[in-house]
């Protein structure tokens, strides 16, 4: 049987939450108190720009930037639902691929034009969020879309039989507008309860139409459940699954929940009451601490790079201290193998969306790499976000998808560094000294001055000192001027300034050059 367990950790500006899959972290959620998710909120917006040449439209919903509209996403553009859904924090709403003919988005919209619009992706970097008028509204068993008539059953629901029935069943009580979705939770369920489920959304959508029509955009129509709400509706699936929280509050407003939605889930939530934290207890914080780190160890030996860009996310696998027993094609295999695991793991860990490119160990045999993508392809079955592996390329490489909803937990857990301001590297020392003394040269040449005063982090300086010695002693006899070094431990280490003066000179104040490092 899989045990799963879901953890809720409250903190006094911050909730996190754990879903522990037969003792082992599966997936990771964490949400400031001040600054909450906004997948799934309803606003009623306003059409700031359309742009035909893109087929989109910026939508201002009173974030602090304008959200993006895509003409699949529009209602009337023709698009159509093409899956089962999932049982992501949202559902998967009618949104189709871009290589879809549709007709021009000037055609359907123009600017000033207010609509209803919920969002499907936060905003992340300096993309604005992503939205849609395809609402979807989940419920505990059922997923209502008002906008597009389907019926499907969750992926994660195998059984062609039970498909079957939970289908027709959905077709029996699917409302006159609009169509449904049955969520993982709905299987085994009766058509009492669907039904139920059904009656609480479509009068849900009655009053967030009602009050999008009063409203004034932009603003906030309707707003989806927080963190901890969201996880018990969308993440307990099985009459054996449990909720366990370690703060009172927490526990009243899960209950109370549980109550009005999930009355026969209320015995399995219970509060964490032991002294040892209970994060650490299961193991969440030694995970946490792993899934900010780039390199990830295998138990063989070997390890994987995970490396992310803005475009992407690259995953490099090496052998490491595995040297295997037999051939070398077989140490690949294995280290492949057992790599495709931890990368399945991390990538629903970590939360890992958009665009990865894997570079799995070389191997000769064919076989041998179909393999390495069937145990990929069968691992990331496991994962609630929406995958799609791509074969081998001619390089070698693995390319995928995963749907992309917020950012990932690296992103929630890290910061750009200060110091080297996200670029990951800093000029050397070397390169920095080269261009203080190219400064030099320029401002003698042109000022004619007899006193020039660098100042630089003492790195710095200490490398002018002993490795450009003679380059400095040759400008001062060039320009008949003194050169000092002086140490300015406050100073970034691609920071300096250049202070020219001349003693004989009536200049009040010396002319300072300073040299700041670049942002990204």
């Amino acid at each position: 049987m899989n045990s799963r367990i879901l953890l809720i950790n409250r903190r006094p500006e911050q909730r996190r939450v754990a879903l522990i899959e037969n003792g082992v972290t599966a997936e990771l959620f964490f949400e400031r108190i001040r600054d909450t998710s906004l997948v799934g909120n309803i606003y009623k917006g306003r059409v700031v720009r359309v742009l035909p040449g893109m087929q989109a439209a910026f939508v201002e919903i009173g974030l602090s930037r304008t959200a993006f509209l895509f003409v699949g996403d529009v209602a009337g553009s023709g698009a159509q639902e093409e899956d089962d859904g999932d049982d992501g924090d949202t559902a998967d709403t009618p949104s189709a691929g871009r290589g879809e003919k549709y007709p021009p988005i000037d055609s359907l919209l123009v600017n000033g034009q207010q609509l209803l619009v919920q969002v499907t992706k936060m905003p992340m970097g300096t993309k604005g969020a992503r939205i849609t008028t395809h609402i979807s509204l989940p419920g505990r068993h059922l997923v209502y879309m008002p906008t597009v008539e389907h019926v499907g059953v969750s992926r994660r629901i195998t059984e062609a039989d039970e498909r079957s029935r939970l289908k027709t069943m959905a077709n029996a009580v699917k409302p006159a507008e609009g169509g449904l979705i049955v969520r993982t939770a709905g299987e085994g369920l009766d058509l009492a309860l669907l039904r139920e489920d059904v009656d609480f959304l479509v009068d849900l959508w009655v009053d967030i139409k009602a009050r999008g029509l009063d409203a004034r955009a932009p603003t906030l129509v309707h707003e989806d459940l927080d963190l901890t709400l969201r996880s018990v509706r969308d993440l307990i699936q099985d009459v054996d699954d449990r909720v366990v929280v370690d703060d009172d509050e927490e526990l009243a407003r899960i209950l109370d929940f549980a109550r009005r939605f999930m009355p026969d889930f209320q015995h399995n939530i219970q509060r964490w009451d032991t002294d040892e934290p209970m994060f650490e207890r299961y193991g969440v914080e030694w995970e946490i601490t792993r899934a900010s780190r780039r390199k990830v160890w295998l138990k063989s030996g070997g390890y994987i790079l995970i490396d992310r860009t803005e475009a992407l996310t690259a995953i490099d696998i090496n052998t490491g201290r595995f040297v295997g027993k037999a051939k070398f094609e077989d140490t690949v295999l294995v280290t492949n193998l057992e790599a495709v695991k931890e990368i399945a793991y991390q990538l629903r860990l970590r939360d890992i969306g958009g665009i990865v490119v894997i570079d799995f160990i070389d191997m000769e045999r064919l076989l041998n790499q179909q393999r390495v993508i069937s145990a990929l392809t069968a691992e990331l079955e496991k994962d609630r976000a929406q995958t799609r592996v791509l074969p081998v390329s001619p390089l070698g490489l693995v390319e995928m998808t995963r749907k992309r909803v917020r950012n990932s937990i690296v992103e929630s857990l890290t910061e750009s560094c200060y110091y080297c301001e996200g670029k990951g590297y800093l000029r050397s020392l070397q390169v920095i000294a080269d261009g203080i003394l190219l400064t030099v040269h320029q401002q003698l040449r042109s000022d004619g001055s007899k006193v020039a005063e660098i100042r630089a982090h003492p790195r710095v300086t200490e490398t002018l000192a002993h490795d450009f010695q003679r380059e400095l002693e040759r400008a001062e006899t060039i320009y008949s001027a003194e050169i000092q070094l002086v140490d300015a431990e406050d100073f970034h280490v691609e920071r300096f300034e250049v202070r020219l003066r001349d003693p004989g000179s009536t200049r009040e104040q010396p002319k300072t050059l300073s040299f700041e490092p670049e942002p990204e």
